[in-house]
């Protein structure tokens, strides 16, 4: 439906002339509040966001520093094992080596010629004993070089005349180099 103002002009109402630069300034200055509020409000949010980030970042944090103390133990204990299972193997590969060498020595040994003492230190074997004469001695000697792989330089130290029970023999002493290991 139209209406139409048929009142002469004079007894219109008359509307007192708005100030537009007044009411820009106002529009404007809503405006400039309404995003001061949304910024306000969405930083608000940005804070209460990163806050909880960070919560949940340090509850994992200290998760994972409960792991790698965890994992340290264990990298620890594996060291450990595997200082123990060197050490095993190591035994293992020199546990024929004794046996072998009083074996070599054993065959070395001729009927007339008997040890007293055998020491190891290292890669050197020390042997005394007495035997009725010096070409023993010498069979003895020349037997523990034919065990080459594992006995070389072999040195007579000393060969002395000496009597046991009144039996006239000769006390001897005989340094050798022995292979480590399996040998």
């Amino acid at each position: 439906m139209i209406k139409i103002n048929l009142l002469p002009r004079e007894e219109r109402k008359r509307h007192a002339p708005m100030n537009t630069k007044l009411l820009l300034a106002g529009v404007a200055s809503l405006a400039v509040v309404g995003v001061m509020v949304y910024g306000w409000i969405w930083l608000s949010g940005e804070v209460s966001r990163l806050q909880a980030d960070i919560q949940r970042t340090q509850a994992e944090l200290r998760r994972y520093e409960e792991l790698a103390k965890q994992v340290d133990k264990f990298q620890t204990e594996k060291k450990r094992l595997e200082e123990k299972l060197k050490v095993i193997q190591a035994l293992m590969v020199a546990q024929g080596g004794p046996v072998r060498l009083l074996d070599e020595v054993s065959k070395a040994l001729p009927n007339e010629v008997w040890l007293t003492a055998l020491t190891r230190s290292g890669k050197k074997l020390d042997v005394s004993g007495i035997a009725y004469s010096n070409f023993n001695v010498a069979t003895f000697m020349t037997n523990l070089g034919n065990a080459a792989p594992l006995i070389s330089n072999v040195d007579l130290v000393v060969s002395e005349k000496t009597t046991v029970e009144q039996v006239p023999v000769e006390r001897f002493s005989i340094t050798m180099e022995v292979k480590d290991g399996k040998g």
